[in-house]
């Protein structure tokens, strides 16, 4: 059965931005005296919302505004880093996006970041040229973050294609597990650097340049 939809993460996926995200939390974090967890505490948040990643660093329940105003403070200096280093797409992304318009495939995003960033995205690439605003999923604050797979379902949902037809790209640990649980067709991981996929036997690519388009058929 060929594949009939595409569901894309996005950052560490379409972009390399995980060292942009490190810096700003680094940042952030300095402001409030609060200590970085060693390296594999921080991997295990890639996915999750930051209402999420922000109780777990000041170990404890944040109401949604406070997590709302402290979230935008972390974002606002990851946007601020997007310009300043001139973030691109991963390689071969446009083409990719591209390649799925001409063949009548539709994609579409499933992300934990939030409103703002998404909307900074759309202007800053722009992505309103390959995917439709109103079918990306983000964090609105009614979906918990991967592994959880709500993120995915919503998108398979706003596709209208059953989950056993669609390909999902993902680079985290937690948003694998997210499209496993969703029961996505097929899973291709983008590799990112210093994270251990070995407990999952899916396909990889450091960038879209090394997909073998034939998967499709």
């Amino acid at each position: 059965m060929p594949i009939k939809g595409v569901v894309f993460d996005f950052n560490g996926t379409l972009v390399r931005d995980g060292q942009l995200h490190n810096i700003a939390w680094l940042e952030f974090l300095k402001k409030y005296n609060i200590p970085l967890g060693d390296p594999k505490e921080a991997e295990s948040l890639h996915g999750r919302t930051n209402h999420e990643i922000l109780n777990l660093i000041f170990g404890r329940q944040l109401s949604a505004d406070e997590a709302t105003t402290l979230g935008e403070e972390k974002e606002a200096i990851y946007r601020r880093l997007c310009i300043e280093t001139r973030l691109e797409l991963m390689p071969g992304a446009v083409e990719l996006f591209q390649w799925l318009q001409e063949n009548n495939i539709p994609s579409t995003i499933a992300t934990a970041s939030d409103k703002e960033n998404v909307d900074f995205y759309f202007e800053f690439f722009p992505l309103n040229r390959f995917f439709d605003r109103k079918k990306v999923v983000y964090n609105d604050g009614s979906f918990p973050g991967k592994p959880h797979p709500a993120l995915f379902l919503e998108a398979i949902r706003r596709l209208g294609i059953p989950a056993s037809q669609v390909l999902v790209f993902e680079d985290s640990s937690n948003g694998i597990l997210a499209a496993e649980r969703a029961g996505c067709r097929k899973i291709i991981v983008v590799e990112a650097h210093h994270q251990d996929y070995s407990a999952w036997n899916y396909p990889k690519i450091e960038t879209f340049n090394d997909l073998d388009y034939r998967l499709f058929t």
